[in-house]
Parts: structure tokens; sequence; C-alpha cells
């Protein structure tokens, strides 16, 4: 405190009064210091993870992970952080409802679901995440606890939204879709890889037209805090041409979510 008072913008200073609050258990006010201590320093991890840390602590996981999820932006190879965050977003595995045949399922008022795709990126699953709410249903796709495909109600389709963009034809679209008709795995071969088999010189627009909507599907599930989901394990498959490191969509989801609402804030 009297480190402050003789400069009150010194981040270290800040910092250690957080760390000397949370030895006490003063969790509110390690909270606060720790957040004067991102905003003094925004371009160091510490701020960050020591919050996330003391939320934690406090029980308040959904701002907690927020938190850790800044630091490791910041620090990518901080293995600290790393185990901090993966512990915090994977336990959703010891309160799944599962069975002997790999299904489990749950209530998005006690996990949500970034915490479940973290949970199943970690036990590198293969299958499909049902999620279900009065808004209706989506549905996410993943290969060896890899994205390949997102889809909920209100976000166009990927292949009409391919067609309107005129990557490509309708023709090409019905003959995609044939193939995946024909697939009787209980997870068959997402669109975009089917499309890029038969397109490999338009990789780079399919690529940037399936994360656009992996990103909008689940933009619009994150705003549902009330449903269920249940996960419904597909044939073990190799990692399809086009998929994505989930933690690194939600954390880019995370990072546009706060860029925008700086932005509004400013504005």
């Amino acid at each position: 405190s009297q480190a402050l008072r003789l400069d009150p913008r010194s981040a270290q200073a800040q910092c250690g009064l957080g760390l000397a609050y949370q030895r006490l258990e003063r969790w509110r006010e390690a909270a606060e210091a720790f957040r004067l201590t991102e905003a003094l320093a925004p371009d160091q991890s510490v701020g960050p993870f020591n919050l996330g840390l003391v939320l934690s602590a406090l029980g308040e996981h959904d701002e907690a992970r927020r938190a850790l999820l800044r630091a490791a932006t910041l620090a990518p190879d901080d293995g600290e952080i790393h185990e901090a965050l993966t512990s915090l977003l994977a336990q959703p595995a010891s309160a799944e409802t599962a069975t002997p045949s790999g299904r489990f399922s749950g209530d998005l008022g006690s996990f949500g679901l970034p915490e479940i795709l973290e949970f199943m990126r970690v036990q590198q699953k293969t299958g499909s995440l049902v999620i279900s709410s009065r808004q209706g249903a989506g549905i996410v796709r993943l290969v060896q606890g890899r994205l390949t495909s997102v889809s909920a109600p209100g976000v166009q389709r990927l292949g009409e939204t391919l067609v309107s963009r005129g990557i490509i034809s309708r023709s090409d679209l019905d003959a995609a879709l044939a193939i995946q008709r024909a697939d009787l795995r209980q997870t068959s071969e997402a669109l975009g890889s089917v499309l890029l088999r038969k397109r490999p010189g338009d990789r780079e627009q399919l690529n940037q037209a399936v994360l656009q909507q992996i990103l909008d599907g689940l933009a619009e599930m994150l705003t549902w805090r009330e449903g269920a989901f249940s996960f419904h394990p597909g044939t073990p498959a190799e990692i399809p041409s086009i998929s994505f490191d989930t933690q690194s969509v939600v954390m880019e989801f995370f990072q546009m979510t706060d860029h925008n609402t700086s932005r509004s804030s400013s504005t």
C-alpha cells in the first residue's frame, strides 16, 4: 500500500497487493487488485492469470475462464497458465452423466458450452454434440477433439453460404450432399472436407467459410443460458482436411467478443 501511495501507476505494486490479499484469503480485495494490475499492464499475463485463480476460488468460473483465456493469449507457451486453464475448463468431466457407450449429457445451467468443448478437446472425442434450448437445437461435430462443423438456428447453412457467394455451384453442393447422405457412419465427413476433395484449388476460401460458420454457430449457442446437451460418439476417423483446434477457436471467439465490447464501450 505504501508503494502504491508513492506510485499509483505501478502494476508491480498492485500485483503485490493482490498477492498479499490472496494469501490472507481476502478474495474480493485480491480480485480488484489483479483487475487493476491488468489495466495498468495490459500486455502482461500476470494480471489476468492471478485474477483467474482468484475468481475460480470465488466460484465465478465464467469470469475466471475469460481471465485465464486472456492470460493464455498473452503467454501461449506458459505451462502454469495452460494447466490452470485446462483444470478449470475440464470440470464437466467429473459431473457428466455417462453411459457405457460413451454418450453423456447434462444441463447448460451447470456447464457452459466452452467448458464442454474443452473437455472434449482434452479427451479427443469424435462425434456430435447436440445442444437444445428454447431457441432450437444446434449441432457441433468433432473428430479427435477438433471442430469440423457447427450448425445452429438462425445461421445460414454452409452449403447455402458457399452457393450465395459463388464459391461453388448448386450442382456442386447437391453432389457433395449426396456423398454425405451415402456415408452411413454416425459422424459423416463434414461438407467442407467433401468439397475440398473435389475442389482442392478452393482450399483457402473453403477453409475461411467453414471457420466463419463455426464462429457464427458458436456465437448463437453461447447466448443460450438454459437448455441441455448430449454427446453422441461417432466412428473413430482420421482428422479431416478441414478442421480446427477447439481451444484456438474458442479463444478467437472470446477475443472477438472482448474487442467488440471494448469498441462499444468506447463509443
